[in-house]
């Protein structure tokens, strides 16, 4: 299995454009589509909400966090939902920013789909956190959450750019240092890349593979009934196959 790398991405450009800027003696005033304005305002409590998913305390349940299950199924959650995530932005495009006669309700469609992807990632990050974690599993429990937190704070950044762009273009503007003018396009860029805990998470695997691998070795060796496991290595295996196919749609719209 290929080791995946932090440094792959993905990349999705929403472009905005101002179709006017008015100039007066004594101000500019900054003319956005109405759609637009809408739809920062629906986005707008979208990472208030994710990132206070991330600070809030989450009780703890009575299920243990168990290695290679919940590391297999929560690869597989984020995995869902990074597969989704990029119909949910070519939504967003042609429904509302490319459409000019989106309204209310085409507006909070798409960001209630979009906000369905967000939520995927934020019920699995406080799935995972209310797990108890024991000594056989706290490193893992402690990277998928990485992973978890890594791929929502990214999004939320991009809200909040987003947000600042069409709620306040002249905030947006002299960010980027860029002098008003009769037309102007902005991009605000959604860079999904495969989080550091990644790499880990893979060594990790490996490492519990090797030891299932000399486990049943030795087993046989001593002529020892070998019942559980083949069991063992099957997850084990299921567990890299889907670490590879997270890390791969990152990498998709790298290459």
């Amino acid at each position: 299995m290929d080791s995946p790398r932090s440094d792959q991405a993905w990349i999705e450009l929403i472009n905005l454009t101002m179709n006017t800027t008015e100039q007066t003696a004594e101000e500019t005033i900054y003319v956005v589509a109405p759609q637009l304005v809408a739809l920062g305002s629906a986005l707008e409590p979208l990472s208030k909400a994710a990132r206070y998913a991330l600070r809030r305390k989450v009780p703890q349940t009575d299920q243990r966090f168990v290695v290679v299950d919940d590391l297999l199924r929560h690869l597989g959650v984020i995995e869902h939902a990074l597969s989704g995530l990029g119909a949910r932005l070519e939504g967003l495009m042609t429904d509302v920013i490319q459409n000019g006669e989106a309204n209310a309700i085409d507006v909070g469609r798409s960001v209630g789909r979009l906000e369905q992807v967000l939520w995927e990632f934020v019920d699995g990050y406080i799935d995972a956190k209310s797990c108890q974690e024991g000594p056989e599993s706290v490193q893992a429990q402690a990277l998928i959450l990485g992973v978890y937190r890594h791929h929502i704070e990214s999004i939320c950044n991009w809200l909040d750019e987003l947000v600042t762009t069409v709620l306040h273009p002249e905030q947006a503007l002299d960010l980027r240092g860029i002098k008003p003018s009769s037309d102007v396009t902005l991009k605000v860029s959604l860079n999904m890349t495969n989080p550091p805990e990644m790499s880990q998470i893979d060594i990790l695997v490996k490492s519990l593979l090797a030891q299932a691998e000399e486990a049943v070795a030795a087993q046989s060796y001593a002529g020892m009934a070998r019942e559980a496991k083949p069991g063992v290595l099957s997850a084990l295996g299921a567990l890299a196959f889907g670490l590879a196919a997270t890390s791969a749609i990152c990498r998709k719209k790298h290459e």
